[in-house]
């Protein structure tokens, strides 16, 4: 009997030891997945962060409507007519981000709520500060941002800042906007 006893004793044990077992891999599971889920929840990136995500998407909405109040102003001249573009796209792929981390996307408060300046030249030199004030923004957020993703369009778009959009209208300033090319037929 003693015999017998100390098989089911040992059996007992086998039996709570493959529980404990196969709990313990049925807790590493959900903290992976849960670890898995935060990457991707509010929060999961620092507030400093997400606060120069805004910053950045709401330069991109401020720059669109200068550009776009300049066009309804002067017409439709070169650069702000190129650039106007590539400023649309630049705060489609932070919405992108946005969205990517889980975060609410800013509303656009700029449209048709900035004015144009008073002359083209003058819209260029605004145009030059707002780009130089882009690069300093973006050398800020630089210094502080972890993720990959950010800190590759932080950086791209400080490059289109500084390497383009920026010469085009220093030419802009010192030859004058350019008017599109007439229309064929």
């Amino acid at each position: 009997m003693g015999h017998q006893y100390r098989h089911q004793n040992q059996h007992c044990s086998s039996k709570k030891d493959h529980l404990n077992h196969y709990l313990g891999i049925g807790l590493c599971l959900a903290l992976l997945v849960s670890s898995q889920e935060l990457a991707a929840a509010p929060g999961a990136i620092a507030p400093e962060t997400q606060q120069a995500m805004v910053e950045a998407i709401q330069d991109e909405y401020r720059a669109r409507a200068l550009y776009q109040a300049i066009i309804e102003k002067f017409g439709v001249i070169r650069p702000f007519s190129k650039i106007i573009h590539s400023e649309t796209r630049h705060a489609e792929h932070l919405s992108q981000l946005f969205r990517k981390y889980n975060l609410p996307i800013p509303e656009d408060t700029f449209a048709y709520q900035v004015d144009a300046p008073a002359t083209v030249q003058e819209a260029c030199r605004m145009a030059i500060a707002a780009e130089i004030d882009n690069v300093e923004m973006y050398d800020r957020f630089l210094d502080f941002v972890q993720e990959d993703d950010l800190r590759t369009t932080f950086t791209q778009l400080r490059s289109i800042s500084l390497n383009r959009h920026k010469p085009a209208f220093e030419r802009c300033l010192n030859l004058g906007a350019i008017l599109p090319y007439p229309s064929v037929g």
